[in-house]
């Protein structure tokens, strides 16, 4: 008997087969090398924005930027499996030889697509990012097929659009398939804009991940690539894309929690579902759904404190460096309790934040055994509705609310001036409290906002929160705008990304050889 789940069921069993030991011969590297490797990558992820499981995505990006247009298709696949496995982004002695292969024919198929961008002057370097977005998550596929995640994209999918109710008339009813699709691959599997742009490009073109290098598809794709990027850009810019992934994000902890109970025990998952077994399925969601929670709060909590750490020491190391020569030298004076304030009420708000998270345990699974009862045919059926915005977001009153709300920004951060001019703050001072102030705000709210992937009831806000929203909701979307362009401005990854990976590579592959080439004479004599 066929259900829902058979798709995913079935691709579980093949990523346990997947990950077996594959028979022939393997990429091994030194492990003296590998340690070298990967504490540079260490170094270099604690300064990225970015998460965990987009790593690896993004380490082969850096390596193609460097070298895709320079080299052959296979010296640079062995290049890259090595680089990967000196930064244990994969296992040292068990990437089959054979993936060498494979990665070049991915790199090979690309070939005509690089050369006409280069060829369009007017749009090259966006052509080329886009294109190293593509081809990174591509290879990355390739590596580790992700079958199981794009499973449960496609129940989530399926379900959610069999219980869509499109009541926004700005999603037009032909963008609404990839509309949803896009916000499931955001809310279940974490896809970032890279990836997404990969899964939209196979949606334009499905049989582009099997074609043949040689065939005829890359040179249909070149010639039309800027027509191509233009119509996936649009449904990721599109003004409805983050309403709607807000709403996938709702009910995702459904399919996530279906997932671990698959995963747990997949023969028996299977025949409680065929068999409508629904007392061993509350049993199993509940003990996931608890297990869930649990994790999240010590993964909270670990975040927390990372941030709030790293925060101290920036703010003492600015006090020590900037804020306190300052006075002493420009202003002439130095007060104590302004340099005290920025040291510590930054990484205290951050806690505060960040740590009331709060997850209505029993409310939250009672709904998500609902969900499930109404997939499985047990319950009563639910609908996802896509509301439509508020007249207030758009017109006269639109542009009346939007005066307000920067009316609203000004008042609290007059209020904050002043009370920090009453506490001896300078200017600098008061700047870069703000600057901080507006970034804690916004990051503390991101950690916590981890709550959202796992409650679907809806929460009920009261006369403190929505005090807060007034009058601090401006701060935070200030943060927000400045979280979005630190990174472009990033001094520290721009300096080891084009002036020392590189030659730091370059030493390693040379160390390596030079390992082997020892490794050899000493077989020699003995």
């Amino acid at each position: 008997m066929s259900t829902p789940f058979d798709s995913l069921l079935s691709a579980i069993r093949a990523s346990r087969r997947s990950s077996l030991p594959r028979e022939g011969e393997t990429i091994v590297v030194s492990d003296t090398v590998a340690a070298a490797a990967s504490a540079y990558e260490a170094v270099r992820n604690s300064l990225e924005y970015d998460e965990e499981h987009l790593m690896r995505r993004n380490a082969i990006r850096r390596i193609l930027r460097r070298r895709v247009e320079d080299e052959a298709s296979r010296p640079l696949a062995a290049d890259l499996l090595r680089e990967l496995i000196w930064a244990r982004y994969l296992p040292n002695k068990q990437v089959p030889e054979t993936m060498v292969g494979t990665v070049a024919a991915v790199f090979e198929k690309y070939r005509p697509l690089f050369t006409a961008a280069r060829a369009n002057e007017r749009r090259a370097g966006k052509l080329f990012d886009w294109l190293l977005d593509v081809l990174s998550t591509e290879v990355e596929y390739a590596i580790h097929p992700p079958m199981a995640d794009e499973a449960l994209v496609g129940v989530a999918y399926r379900e959610l659009k069999r219980r869509m109710v499109w009541a926004n008339p700005m999603v037009a009813e032909e963008d609404r398939d990839v509309q949803l699709y896009m916000a499931v691959h955001r809310a279940v599997a974490k896809s970032n804009p890279p990836t997404l742009r990969f899964r939209l490009f196979t949606l334009y073109y499905p049989s582009w991940p099997k074609a043949d290098p040689a065939g005829p598809l890359p040179g249909e794709v070149a010639a039309v690539l800027p027509t191509v990027i233009d119509a996936v850009e649009r449904q990721l810019r599109h003004p409805s894309a983050d309403q709607v992934y807000r709403l996938a994000r709702k009910h995702a902890v459904v399919f996530h929690v279906l997932r671990d109970v698959a995963e747990a025990d997949p023969d028996a998952f299977s025949t409680a579902v065929a068999m409508r077994d629904t007392a061993w399925l509350d049993k199993a969601l509940i003990k996931a759904a608890e297990r869930r929670y649990d994790l999240f709060r010590k993964s909270l909590f670990r975040s927390v404190f990372r941030a709030a750490t790293f925060l101290f020491l920036t703010k003492m190391f600015l006090a020590l460096l900037v804020e306190f020569p300052y006075e002493r030298l420009v202003l002439d004076e130095v007060h104590m309790h302004p340099l005290l304030i920025n040291i510590f009420v930054p990484p205290l708000l951050l806690a505060v934040i960040g740590l009331s998270a709060r997850i209505p345990e029993k409310r939250n699974t009672k709904k998500i055994l609902e969900e499930v009862h109404a997939i499985i045919g047990t319950g009563r059926d639910f609908t996802a509705v896509l509301k439509p915005l508020g007249a207030w977001d758009h017109g006269v009153g639109g542009a009346v609310f939007r005066v307000m709300y920067a009316l609203m920004f000004v008042f609290t951060a007059g209020v904050l001036i002043l009370g920090l001019r009453a506490v001896e703050f300078n200017a600098f001072s008061i700047a870069l409290f703000l600057f901080f102030l507006s970034l804690v705000a916004f990051f503390g709210l991101k950690i916590r906002s981890g709550v959202k992937e796992l409650v679907i009831v809806e929460s009920s806000g009261n006369v403190l929160s929505i005090m807060a929203d007034i009058f601090f909701l401006p701060i935070v979307r200030a943060g927000r705008w400045l979280s979005i362009r630190i990174p472009k401005i990033n001094v520290f990854l721009f300096f080891l990304d084009f002036l020392i990976e590189a030659p730091f590579k370059a030493a390693i592959r040379l160390s390596e050889s030079w390992i082997l080439f020892l490794r050899e004479k000493k077989e020699e004599i003995s």
